[in-house]
């Protein structure tokens, strides 16, 4: 397990970016040409992004414990 908790913090720390990214107001154009995000504001990304960092915090908590404890 002590592989998958490498690799769970590896993708927490990537989504953790993505989250720092859209919350500095910058649209991601792999979403930003479906339907519901083609009129977002400025402010809806800076939210959007706020819940993708806390989403990665749960991840990566997630991944510390791993570390941590070890599982077998």
């Amino acid at each position: 397990m002590n592989g998958f908790s490498i690799l769970m913090f590896i993708f927490a720390i990537c989504v953790l970016l993505v989250g720092l990214y859209m919350y500095t107001g910058h649209k991601l154009n792999v979403i930003a040409w479906r339907a519901p995000y083609k009129n977002l504001k400025i402010s809806d990304w800076q939210r959007i992004g706020k819940y993708t960092m806390l989403t990665s915090i749960f991840i990566l908590a997630i991944a510390l414990i791993g570390l941590i404890f070890k599982f077998n």
